[in-house]
């Protein structure tokens, strides 16, 4: 994916981010996690993992879950089929994926 696409899907997907206490975190803490480097960011998970991350991308939430921050993608196929995936945002692996029929 190109960095623009990256950006671009950042401004129209829906995002949603959680803080520990389960609260929203506003743009300013989600900047200060990223600056901090206590979570990667969106362009580099999408890197680290291309070969697994293919298609179009159709939805993205970072959440917190037990205790970590969670990139949660849906990708959509060329068959159709969607593909979704939880990825620690801090380390970049790849936790979980399923496929949606």
């Amino acid at each position: 994916m190109k960095i623009m696409y990256v950006f671009l899907a950042l401004i129209v997907w829906t995002v949603s981010f959680n803080s520990y206490a389960g609260k929203d975190l506003d743009a300013e803490q989600i900047r200060q996690l990223l600056s901090r480097g206590e979570i990667l960011s969106l362009d580099s998970i999408l890197k680290m993992n291309q070969a697994q991350l293919q298609g179009r991308l159709l939805d993205l939430e970072v959440e917190q879950d037990h205790g970590r921050i969670i990139y949660e993608m849906e990708f959509i196929l060329d068959n159709g089929h969607v593909l979704e995936f939880e990825i620690d945002a801090a380390s970049g692996r790849i936790l979980q994926q399923e496929r949606k029929d």
